[in-house]
């Protein structure tokens, strides 16, 4: 998952806050003692929870936590194969993973303002994106901010409980074309990034990428839930990325 301060998935795996994975890839080195086969130690339950690694196994992983005191952390399934980032989100399997024009993800985090406009979302001139200028404090309050937002398309909001949680589910079409004429959070980078969202620093993951969002109330917190895809992403990917979110466990 691309994210604000990664100059590419490929050579930097992690965004802003996601630079503790680091410590889950370390590399390994040969020795001339034999030595013998190491298995990983087996599970205590099929259902245990694990932390979150670079490559998930189809089994449950926390992810968060989020929002303000009191925080809330979420337990989801993550697809056999696909990419775990520490925390807050997943791709599909490599090489694609989130890219365009057939990657997949899908992401968490909590939020409380949008950018008027996504292209250019550097309104303080600090090169971060951590803020919006429209402040949505609520579902409701978020689903108009987006709807009213003409950068891109979004379809009308249908009603959705997650895990007990009431909220709005609605889909953004992002443009297709170039974004090197959007802000950047690198001068030497040649892209720029779309922001629809202040937070965690996601941000599109290529021209005409679509947004699935599941906006949730979590006891007066706002819950993000979103999928990433695009028209060429093969269906069963993008069924399961919106399973893994409808079948959320929510830890408030």
């Amino acid at each position: 998952m691309a994210t604000i301060g990664s100059a590419s998935k490929r050579s930097v795996i992690v965004g802003i806050i996601l630079v503790v994975v680091a410590g889950c890839t370390g590399s390994t080195t040969s020795s001339s003692a034999p030595s013998e086969p190491t298995t990983a130690p087996p599970t205590s339950s099929p259902d245990a929870v694990q932390a979150v690694t670079d490559t998930l196994n189809g089994g449950l992983y926390r992810f968060g936590p989020f929002g303000d005191s009191p925080s809330f952390s979420i337990v989801a399934t993550g697809p056999d194969r696909w990419v775990g980032y520490p925390d807050w989100a997943m791709d599909g399997p490599e090489p694609v993973r989130a890219d365009a024009p057939k990657g997949i993800g899908l992401s968490f985090f909590s939020a409380d303002t949008v950018f008027s406009d996504p292209c250019h979302w550097d309104w303080k001139g600090t090169g971060q994106a951590d803020v919006g200028d429209v402040k949505a404090p609520s579902v409701d309050a978020m689903v108009a901010a987006l709807r009213a937002n003409t950068y891109y398309t979004s379809t009308a909001p249908k009603p959705v409980t997650i895990d007990g949680y009431a909220g709005k589910e609605l889909e953004l079409q992002m443009p297709d074309g170039s974004y090197a004429h959007c802000d950047k959070d690198d001068p030497n980078d040649s892209g720029g990034h779309v922001f629809v969202l202040g937070g965690p620093g996601l941000y599109t993951q290529g021209p005409a990428n679509h947004w699935h969002l599941y906006i949730l109330n979590v006891n007066g917190e706002p819950l993000i839930a979103v999928t990433l895809s695009y028209a060429k992403t093969p269906q069963k990917d993008v069924d399961t990325a919106n399973k893994v979110i409808k079948t959320m466990n929510i830890k408030a």
